[in-house]
């Protein structure tokens, strides 16, 4: 049996978090050589690397995301079975985002667990596809794109991001300021796996509205986070946010769509009255939180 604490558990889900072991040893109030150093131990009784490090930033591998959406999971089942044991009372919020590792379910997680300490954050992770009904039994969930299209459900916009294309530096359209229509039909663009996420149908639907179809990769990559991996042959262009071309190495560049293009992210409940006990926390939370980080203001009009 593997030997893995509760506490490591929490360093993975910090560093996984913040993208830094500095900024996830100050979080976790401990120096940051001790937490890198039980990083690397914790690696190599696994046996497999959970972050690649450089000298400017700190990115998860599969294992990694792996890992640590499984350990948010464990962590949480702990506090409630603490909360059980002692008789305090926890609201208990169930929250479905297929893909965890891109930035806005991130913070906005980090933020529902920051600013709401009695509320037990249960994180499914796995997509609709493949489970069935996860995201409709869910409290919460999180969809990019559009709402969640299940019989009764409710959404709520609450956030905008811009969407462009992902590229090597010494790509052809590098030099481009924006990257047109045209341009995603010379070039193969880079699929993601229907059954994890509906990127794929946002794009050719984007493209349908200007006349053209996407020429799709032959390879396809489970998840969005990958999806950089395939555009290192110099030919591919990778669509997506803003925020996911923010979290990639040296050596990309990213450039608007143009016409501009964005994608809304939706929080969506089922069945449940918004106004009713973990929901409305999480809720209320995720709003203050979307308001503060300025999220909101771009939602107006």
């Amino acid at each position: 049996m593997l030997d893995v604490s509760l506490r490591e558990l929490e360093y993975v889900v910090a560093v996984h978090r913040e993208r830094s072991f500095t900024r996830a040893a100050q979080h976790l109030h401990m120096a940051q050589p001790a937490l890198s150093q039980a990083i690397i131990r914790l690696e190599r009784r696994l046996g497999v690397m959970l972050f690649e490090r450089t000298s400017r930033r700190v990115d998860p591998t599969r294992a990694g995301n792996e890992l640590a959406a499984d350990a948010r999971d464990i962590i949480d089942r702990v506090r409630v079975a603490v909360s059980r044991a002692t008789g305090t009372p926890r609201h208990v919020l169930t929250v479905h985002v297929s893909e965890p590792a891109l930035e806005t379910p991130r913070r906005l997680l980090a933020a529902l667990r920051a600013t709401k300490p009695d509320l037990s954050v249960h994180l499914t992770t796995l997509p609709r596809a493949l489970t069935g009904d996860d995201a409709a039994r869910a409290q919460l969930s999180l969809t990019i794109g559009g709402p969640l299209e299940v019989p009764g459900a409710m959404s709520e916009p609450i956030r905008i991001e811009r969407v462009g294309a992902l590229m090597t530096d010494d790509h052809p359209l590098a030099s481009a300021g924006t990257i047109a229509p045209d341009d995603l039909t010379r070039h193969p663009v880079v699929s993601i796996d229907d059954q994890l996420s509906r990127w794929n149908r946002w794009v050719t639907d984007w493209l349908g509205i200007h006349g053209c179809q996407p020429r799709w990769t032959t390879s396809a990559v489970f998840g969005i986070v990958a999806g950089s991996d395939m555009v290192t042959d110099g030919e591919a262009l990778f669509i997506c946010l803003e925020s996911v071309a923010a979290d990639v190495r040296d050596g990309f560049v990213w450039k608007p769509l143009t016409p501009n293009a964005t994608a809304t992210w939706h929080l969506n409940w089922v069945g449940a009255r918004p106004d009713s006990g973990a929901l409305h926390e999480g809720l209320s939370a995720a709003r203050a939180y979307a308001n503060t980080a300025g999220w909101a203001g771009h939602l107006i009009g």
